[in-house]
């Protein structure tokens, strides 16, 4: 083992100079190509940018080239990468670059008028343009006439300093800093080698969001971690997806369930085309058995993996060559981490009892950053509580029940949101479903439901009360339907269940309410 990450790229680029790193757009690189892009980024950033160990860098850009040399710059420098969602808002991004104290932002003409406030904002920020040249003149073009005969030489950094800053993506609240170390980094790396069963002759093709660990961390650093060929899409298309399907004929993919259902909807949907992955991997949220079990049985494995950011993200995992059965569990723990499932009192549950998952392992996170309370809160007795439920059967395979703040209490009974939303997805005129608790007087809380409608159907209230009668306990029955055009989701699909209360709230206001008939 080395003490560094940025020591792989090098012995790569050394013993395979010539395999292929990274495919993007019209672009190809080598490892020895990839070296040389990392070394000219790190004497950039480190001479003339005058950064130095423990500096926070942030990155606000689709998926590029640049994404991945920055990390490794960052590894080798000691600076700590700061991944921005660019799904946030002017004001959020504002926040976050503050809260980190960002000394370096670099970013791509895509993102020219979010930032356009940070010159004033943050004045202090250095913007350096990926692809363009912003208002403080710096910029990558720039960077390479500046060094081509300057070299940081001496590796600052090792496996137990920090490498990335990774905000959660606060579907339930204040989104926190989590702060991963190489080593956590690294321990998640063989986690996914030995859940994939990961070779220098494979291929990854990445469609989701590189500023999310599950775009990161799950298939491409440890692809180029051990010498394997990427192929970086700057964000999801499907037509794009479908190409490089058939012409670069990839071996894994991460596809989020939101992909799934998609794929399975376009026009050029064909089995045929996914005969070159050896798998596809999901997780980030629950997934429906039913949209696997399409897949399976059309010969395209699928391989669920749970975690979160705290976690690097992996942390339970279904493996490539093991049975995947019953579609729907998240496989069991990962090859260097424990999992556990824990009552209210914190002590270990059997097995088929609901509980909240505890995380112990090398690939944890450090801390949240600058949240003394909040990393303290996080962690009982040396494990990192998930707040999110489930329960394991006999096999040791974890079945996630859904967000300890989802959870809903009805007259003393827990509700399960995830629970209900599969049943409503077993309707065939509903396509999407999501499932709140609100206060009630008598019960405590009550459960209500948002719904997406397919297309050629209309909300028919009194039928899928009816079916839901036969199928649910009777406490468990949404009070309220609320009929929605789409069902707010964060970048790797999960519900956004925020925003869905307040959405919710706001009907309420204005009175736009009425309680499902048939129900109570």
């Amino acid at each position: 083992m080395k003490n560094n990450l940025y020591k792989y790229i090098e012995e790569h680029s050394i013993n395979n100079p010539e395999k292929i790193a990274i495919n993007f757009e019209q672009t190809t690189i080598n490892y020895l190509q990839l070296f040389n892009r990392i070394e000219l980024l790190a004497s950039y950033i480190s001479i003339n940018l005058k950064c130095k160990k423990g500096d926070r860098i942030a990155i606000l850009s689709l998926n590029r080239i640049e994404f991945i040399t920055l990390f490794y710059a960052c590894s080798k420098l000691g600076t700590i990468l700061v991944p921005i969602n660019w799904r946030l808002t002017k004001y959020e991004i504002t926040n976050i670059l503050k809260n980190v104290t960002a000394k370096l932002l670099f970013t791509e003409l895509e993102f020219k008028n979010t930032i356009s406030e940070l010159y004033i904002n943050i004045p202090k920020l250095r913007i350096i343009g990926i692809d363009f040249i912003p208002q403080t003149k710096l910029s990558l073009k720039n960077s390479i006439k500046i060094n081509k005969n300057s070299e940081v030489k001496k590796i600052i950094s090792d496996f137990n300093h920090p490498i990335l800053i990774v905000h959660t993506s606060g579907t339930t609240g204040q989104a926190k800093g989590a702060v991963l170390s190489q080593k956590a980094v690294y321990y998640n790396i063989l986690n996914s080698i030995h859940m994939h069963k990961l070779e220098k002759s494979d291929h990854i093709l990445t469609v989701i969001p590189l500023f999310h660990v599950g775009g990161l961390n799950i298939q491409t650093i440890p692809a180029i971690h051990i010498g394997a060929t990427v192929t970086l899409h700057r964000k999801f298309d499907l037509k794009e997806t479908f190409k490089a399907l058939k012409l670069l004929k990839p071996t894994f993919t991460v596809f989020v369930p939101t992909i799934m259902e998609a794929i399975l909807n376009f026009k050029d949907w064909s089995p045929l085309k996914f005969s070159s992955l050896k798998a596809i991997t999901t997780g980030s949220t629950i997934i429906a058995p039913d949209l696997i079990k399409t897949y399976e049985e059309n010969n395209i494995p699928i391989i669920q993996v749970y975690g979160s950011t705290e976690t690097g993200p992996i942390a339970v995992c279904q493996n490539l060559s093991e049975k995947r059965k019953p579609y729907g569990n998240s496989g069991t723990p990962a090859l260097y981490t424990k999992a556990e499932i824990f009552n209210n009192k914190n002590e270990m549950v059997k097995k088929n009892i609901i509980g909240e998952i505890g995380i112990r392992g090398p690939n944890l996170f450090s801390y949240y950053w600058k949240d003394k309370k909040e990393t303290k809160k996080a962690f009982i007795n040396g494990w990192f509580m998930t707040g999110d439920y489930a329960k394991k059967n006999e096999k040791n395979q974890f079945f996630i029940a859904g967000r300890k703040e989802n959870i809903i209490i009805s007259g003393g009974e827990n509700i399960y949101s995830a629970e209900l939303e599969q049943v409503f997805l077993k309707e065939k005129n509903i396509e999407e479903a999501a499932v709140i608790g609100i206060p009630d007087k008598k019960w405590q809380e009550i459960p209500i439901a948002f719904v997406k409608t397919k297309k050629q159907f209309k909300l028919n209230e009194y039928l899928i009360n009816n079916n839901l009668k036969k199928k649910l306990a009777k406490y468990k029955i949404p009070r309220i339907l609320i009929k929605i055009d789409e069902i707010p989701k964060n970048a790797l699909g999960k519900i956004d269940y925020k925003l869905l209360r307040d959405y919710y709230n706001d009907l309420k206001s204005r009175k736009k309410l009425k309680k499902t008939s048939n129900v109570i």
